[in-house]
């Protein structure tokens, strides 16, 4: 009698829990496209004063810009850190932000040894953030060339016609 009627909207059950219940998952780390010295990555296990520290030496010592990656649970904790560097700045900097989707790989090591390892792959959801000093002192005006002055011009006035 106290039984609950199944949940409108639940999803389906799969096939794919018997697969994983046989296999350890091993969550492979994102491929690094470049290395440079102004893009740093957000992690969830990294300190976060550790981090903020970091990035305010790379634009103290000169950087005009750093890029912030972040991906999946970190995208919140990248957001609170470009915002804090932002606000702590007193408007000397500002950011520009990108959405991007992320291919990963997993590796599925078989429990037994019979089977043999399998890749799989997924899509995670990630955020590059540039932040940028927009400091007055940086911009640079281009010269214009010179200009010359109305007294070296030779005007010449239309000559009428003689009939």
């Amino acid at each position: 009698m106290d039984s609950h009627p199944p949940e409108r909207g639940a999803k389906p059950k799969s096939n794919r829990n018997k697969q994983q219940s046989q296999h350890i998952v091993r969550k492979l780390p994102p491929r690094v496209t470049n290395d440079k010295r102004n893009n740093i990555y957000i992690t969830s296990k990294s300190d976060f004063k550790a981090q903020q520290k970091r990035c305010e030496d790379l634009l103290n010592a000169g950087t005009k810009e750093i890029y912030l990656h972040c991906m999946g649970y970190s995208i919140t904790r990248g957001l609170t850190l470009a915002l804090r560097l932002i606000d702590n700045s007193d408007g000397a900097l500002s950011y520009a932000i990108n959405t991007s989707t992320i291919k990963l790989v997993d590796e599925l090591h078989p429990l037994c040894d019979e089977d043999d390892i399998t890749y799989r792959q997924r899509n995670n959801s990630a955020l590059h953030i540039k932040i940028f000093n927009n400091s007055l002192f940086d911009i640079v005006v281009p010269k214009l060339p010179a200009q010359t002055s109305c007294t070296e011009v030779n005007i010449k006035k239309p000559q009428k016609k003689q009939k």
